[in-house]
């Protein structure tokens, strides 16, 4: 709004700022907040109202809420208006007059003010009064993470609140809508889900369509939905696999193809927000975890979107592995450098795909800008600690500390970080020795974190004992000193560890001793890092620290307790009262090892001075050991007193607790199937009274209308037709090849020829499996996934691994989503995954080798465990040739079919194998006729298997087979 609009408003503003004072500007409010409230009793035209309004605004903004309660009153009066600026300004004043959403009881207040005015300009039939609206919504119900507080069902503005989501839903899944809408209505929709999570996670039906906003050909729309999409990924996480393959093929047309529309170039760089938001998507769908197992691993992608993602990745490294020109351009391509390579070392990219990554963000190492710098340092780290791959040795190490002394802390830190993350077996000696010479001319607050790395790789790849107590020891000694808050360097977890090492080591002891003795007699001389003086380190306390508890226990293993004891008497009375505390007790185990020396009576001398101390714990201390001293003459009751200390349990190290930085981000190579995700059981609740899943989980998806007869036509032929309808058709092929079968869906586009129509935003959102999470019995694969955009026909594969026995009521369930002519669609189909599709035929010589084997079955397992008999009435299509002709299709190999007339006493025997991952069974069967008026024209099927309870499951599923009519 121009201030030539608002002359008022604008001399007002600059009167405030002549203010002499805090009391004359308060003054000036005071009257102007007297005249606005006199001047709103008045009859005022929209201009009037908004310059007034405007005051109060400023004011409120300068920290003045007292007395201008009243303009919310008129800013919701302004917004009833039906003049566009005048709305705005209304909800801008009520968005900071009203925005005091610091508990639910806030939000729910803010809502009763403008509940009315929202739906009233939802519902209006101009787009421009919706997005205001729909941005409010945006902007002020828009929680922050951490904050504690939802809305659910037992809150009274819950029904208001629902209202409000469920507009705002309608505009993002609305086809006729502008983008600028339902962008706005994305991110508006996005911050009501954060605010009534179980909204979105009991509409199930909610979701597909959210999902398949990542697709949506509008970039602007894409880039609007990530956040809400990743959301109900969280929520949903197994839903998380149906929208990978989208996203791999939008990155790789933008990003190796060059698809993009000329709108959305930066400079000549394709839409690189788009690129580096996917990719960053993507990433943090590999690092999701539903109970501590990763909701997503490379084996979830089928072999086409792996490929794209690899492409894409590989394509971003050599784009910025060029010589760029101009800096906006430098920029983008860095940008999605940094992203890519985060990715790339969850596709299990080959070594020379990651050195190359290594040397591309290498080259901007020496970039002078400083936050390219930081992010190259920070893509580095996380590549080398994910993918194991160290930076190079020669030029990289060298250039990473002389990063150590960058202007910049934050890239000093990271580049901290990475030599950690790179230190290797070849390398640490020397990274250890280079930060041991860098830490006393280190930043205060690195010297911390830099102790704690250089602790922790010493510990690590040491493979001398001498030379991990030496280089410890100089540590304690160069970082002896303290912040500005009286806290060391080196906390106590360094220096702690060290004894823990030494007490469990007994070659070590010995050494150690004689190591602090020098170090105490010979403090180190420090290069002076390029100044005139060379650098004395002072008295460090750590080491003073282990001194007194390594000399106290094993002191006597060498032959200079005079020294020792007076090495220690000098620094006491220069360190703190707890070290002091540990020195009392450290020349108490003197006075006990060596009583005859001369330095007893000097220790008796300090027991007693130190007895009428100030500090409790120092006097205690030494009053109780006055009183051991000198009980007897002999330290009788003082050698009773002191024993040896035993080895630490514990060989934990507690630093890396406080390492930071990457120690934690190494990648996980476990490759978890599509059934492997875990989710709730349809039998959770009566299976045992602990129930730890996802309470929102929805157990029972319901399946599409007309599913059956694609089920039960699957169940009888390896080959036809799954479903069909006005909009789509499956096929199906079914390929068994031992205990693997692999279906082969054909998906073709029925609207192509009714309304000449594609198929858009196809998507597999779930696969479904019913086999259970701990052993299952089977594990799916999606191998193919199909296209996006079906013009024709595309096709989808999925792999299925028979592990063991599978029961009737484990098939699984395939959901997919597609648009066509501008309606949402989805489909959940049942297809059959039972045992009998593994069967093949077996032969056998003869009728009488097939009784030969019936016995045997029969004698072994019983026919409680090895068979079982059920009575069947085929449908009526079932005649006696078309029930030899159904078991010969299903694999088995008929060995003997009596003759069909007479129609009397029929009687098929067949034979096959039944093939699992775990074992593989003989199953038998006869097939005969009953003689009964009762059931005519029924049939006995008794089947024997090799394996104990698997008849009665082959027989269930023919009887099922054989009663449904196609």
């Amino acid at each position: 709004m121009a201030p030539s609009q608002m002359k008022g408003l604008t001399q007002f503003i600059i009167n405030l700022r002549n203010s002499n004072d805090s009391e004359e500007e308060a003054k000036r409010i005071n009257l102007e907040i007297n005249n606005i409230q006199t001047k709103f009793a008045t009859n005022l035209n929209g201009y009037q109202q908004k310059k007034y309004l405007c005051k109060l605004v400023y004011i409120y903004l300068n920290g003045y809420h007292e007395g201008i309660e009243f303009g919310l009153k008129h800013a919701i009066e302004l917004v009833d208006s039906q003049v566009y600026s005048e709305k705005q300004l209304g909800y801008l004043a009520i968005s900071i007059l009203a925005n005091k959403n610091s508990s639910k009881i806030d939000l729910n207040n803010t809502l009763n003010i403008v509940y009315p005015i929202l739906i009233k300009d939802l519902r209006s039939n101009n787009e421009d009064i919706n997005c205001l609206a729909i941005q409010y919504i945006a902007s002020n119900f828009n929680l922050s993470d951490n904050a504690s507080y939802q809305i659910d069902e037992s809150d009274e503005n819950s029904s208001e609140w629902l209202e409000l989501i469920d507009m705002t839903y309608s505009f993002v899944t609305s086809p006729i809508h502008k983008p600028i809408v339902k962008r706005k209505a994305i991110i508006a929709l996005f911050a009501l889900s954060k605010l009534y999570p179980k909204v979105i996670i009991n509409n199930n039906n909610w979701i597909p369509r959210i999902l398949t906003l990542i697709d949506d050909k509008d970039f602007d729309i894409v880039i609007s939905s990530m956040p809400l999409v990743e959301y109900v990924v969280r929520l949903k996480p197994q839903f998380i696999k149906s929208i990978i393959p989208a996203i791999g093929l939008k990155l790789f047309n933008i990003v190796v193809e060059g698809k993009c529309p000329e709108e959305y170039y930066y400079y000549k760089i394709p839409a690189p927000w788009l690129v580096v938001g996917l990719l960053h998507l993507m990433e943090q769908f590999f690092l999701m975890k539903d109970k501590d197992i990763p909701v997503l691993c490379i084996s979830n992608l089928d072999d086409q979107t792996l490929n794209n993602f690899r492409q894409v990745v590989s394509t971003s490294i050599q784009n910025a592995s060029q010589s760029i020109k101009g800096l906006p351009n430098r920029n983008s391509q860095s940008s999605i450098l940094f992203q890519a390579v985060s990715l790339a070392v969850f596709l299990d990219a080959s070594e020379d795909a990651i050195h190359g990554a290594i040397n591309a963000l290498i080259l901007l190492l020496n970039s002078p800008d400083t936050n390219t710098r930081y992010l190259a340092l920070d893509a580095l780290t996380k590549l080398t600690s994910r993918s194991n791959i160290p930076v190079g040795v020669d030029d990289t190490i060298p250039k990473l500390f002389q990063l150590l002394y960058d202007k910049d802390i934050s890239v000093r830190r990271k580049a901290l970080d990475l030599l950690y993350a790179t230190c290797t077996p070849l390398t640490f000696s020397s990274i250890i020795n280079r930060l041991l010479d860098y830490f006393p001319f280190s930043d205060f607050s690195l010297k911390s974190e830099l102790g704690i790395k250089i602790a922790v790789l010493a510990e690590r790849f040491a493979t001398d004992s001498t030379w991990y107590v030496t280089t410890m020891l100089k540590l304690l000694s160069i970082g002896g000193g303290y912040n500005s808050n009286g806290v060391s360097y080196i906390g106590n977890e360094v220096w702690e560890r060290i004894v823990q090492i030494i007490v469990n080591n007994e070659d070590l002891q010995q050494k150690t001793c004689k190591l602090i003795i020098n170090l105490l007699k010979n403090p180190l001389v420090l290069s002076a890092n390029g100044k005139s003086q060379p650098i004395q380190t002072g008295l460090s306390e750590n080491l003073i620290k282990v001194a007194g508890f390594v000399l106290g226990e094993y002191g006597h293993l060498v032959n200079d307790a005079d020294t020792q004891f007076q090495l220690l008497y000098e620094s006491y009375f220069r360190v703190s009262l707890l070290t002091r505390a540990m020195l009392l007790s450290t020349f108490l185990k003197f006075l006990v090892k060596f009583p005859d020396n001369d330095f007893v009576p000097e220790i008796i001398d300090l027991f007693e001075i130190e007895s009428k101390s100030m500090d409790l714990e120092i006097q205690t201390r030494a009053y109780e050991y006055l009183k051991l001293a000198t009980i007897s003459s002999n330290f009788e009751l003082a050698q009773k007193t002191i024993k040896p200390l035993p080895a630490f349990v514990n060989v934990e190290s507690s630093l890396l607790h406080r390492i930071g930085g990457y120690h934690d981000i190494s990648r996980r190579k476990s490759r978890v199937l599509a059934k492997n995700i875990p989710r709730k059981s349809p039998t959770a609740d009566i299976t045992n009274g602990e129930d730890d899943t996802n309470p929102f989980d929805d157990t029972k998806t319901a399946l599409s209308p007309n599913w059956y007869s694609g089920y039960y036509r699957m169940l009888h032929f390896d080959a036809g037709i799954f479903f069909e309808s006005p909009l789509i058709k499956l096929t199906y092929r079914i390929l068994k090849e031992g205990n693997n079968i692999l279906i082969r869906f054909t998906i073709i586009n029925n609207s192509a020829k009714t309304a000449g129509t594609d198929i858009t935003k196809f998507t597999v959102l779930e696969l479904e499996s019913r086999a259970g999470d701990t052993d299952p019995s089977y594990l799916l694969n999606l191998k193919q996934v199909p296209e996006s955009t079906i013009r024709d026909k595309s096709v989808l594969e999925i792999e299925i691994k028979v592990r063991s026995v599978i029961e009737n009521n484990e098939s699984p369930i395939l959901s997919v989503t597609f648009m066509c002519g501008g309606s949402f669609n989805q489909l959940n189909l049942k297809f059959p995954v039972l045992l009998i599709k593994t069967l093949s035929a077996t032969i056998l010589g003869s009728e009488d080798d097939f009784e030969k084997r019936w016995l045997q079955i029969g004698e072994l397992l019983g026919t409680n465990e090895g068979e079982y008999t059920t009575t069947v009435i085929p449908s009526a299509s079932f005649t006696y040739p078309n029930i030899i002709r159904l078991l010969s299709r299903l694999g088995f190999a008929i060995v003997y079919a009596s003759p069909e007339n007479p129609p009397s006493n029929l009687l098929i025997k067949g034979a096959g194998i039944l093939h699992t991952q775990k074992s593989n069974y003989g199953v038998l069967t006869k097939v005969k006729s009953i003689e009964s008026e009762v059931q005519e024209n029924g049939y006995n099927i008794v089947v024997r298997c090799t394996g104990g309870g698997i008849a009665e499951v082959i027989a269930l599923t023919l009887k099922e087979i054989l009663q449904e009519d196609l």
